[in-house]
């Protein structure tokens, strides 16, 4: 059985867990991060034409605070993301083809007839890509709902020694803070060293961009950046297994 390394948030491995099980691996989570929510104060709906959420745990934690309106525009990164506000009852709910930054930028811009001059509100971590903002068409205000800070998860020894061993096959890095995190527990020379043997799978080229910049190889970056992607690329190179 292959044993894959989830290094994604705790509380958002059990969903990811399932996907890989079902295929006859072992997924193994070690949670390089965790998210601390942010207070949201005097947010007013009416002051944008449209609400952009870049996951599900931004919807979450967003409306644990505001009451939104189920009609409001809506523009949701990943399909996920959108599965999550329609089964929350909201009625305008639009996709852009790539999940991510860029995506969403090329989204725009390819129907900036519609969006011209419009404003949205942008419901994500602290962190992230600044690349929709300080745009001349159309203005986009940042609405952070939560941040994200490293985390030591409880099995480092034994993943440790796993890694020693090459007793694991492939490690996900589902964002650039993921992968910061696990240099934050093993540090640059180690995390060279352990990410040698195993494949490195990472959703999305923003992330494939920083693991690469540290030197280290990227074996799976997914069509799709979802763990779906990256489950159906390690079927394609372990279907002997």
């Amino acid at each position: 059985m292959k044993n894959v390394l989830i290094t994604r948030e705790k509380e958002q491995f059990e969903e990811v867990k399932k996907l890989f099980e079902k295929e006859g691996f072992n997924p193994i989570s070690f949670p390089t991060i965790k998210f601390e929510k942010i207070p949201l104060e005097g947010f007013n709906e009416r002051e944008f034409d449209f609400l952009i959420f870049t996951s599900k745990n931004a919807v979450k934690i967003f409306l644990q605070q505001v009451a939104l309106s189920k009609s409001k525009p809506i523009i949701a990164v990943g399909s996920k993301t959108a599965k999550f506000l329609v089964e929350n009852g909201f009625e305008n709910v639009e996709i852009p083809d790539t999940f991510s930054s860029e995506g969403l930028k090329d989204y725009l811009y390819e129907n900036i007839e519609r969006f011209k001059n419009k404003k949205f509100a942008l419901v994500r971590a602290l962190e992230g890509s600044e690349i929709l903002l300080n745009q001349s068409e159309f203005e986009v205000k940042l609405i952070p709902v939560y941040k994200t800070v490293f985390n030591k998860p409880e099995n480092i020894e034994e993943v440790e020694k796993m890694l020693k061993d090459k007793k694991i096959d492939a490690v996900v890095f589902s964002s650039p803070s993921t992968f910061k995190g696990f240099i934050n527990v093993f540090g640059l020379d180690k995390t060279r060293e352990f990410l040698e043997y195993p494949l490195v799978c990472a959703i999305g080229s923003v992330t494939e961009q920083e693991i690469k910049s540290h030197g280290i190889k990227v074996n799976i970056v997914p069509e799709k950046f979802t763990f779906e992607g990256i489950l159906e690329e390690l079927k394609k190179r372990w279907n002997n297994y």
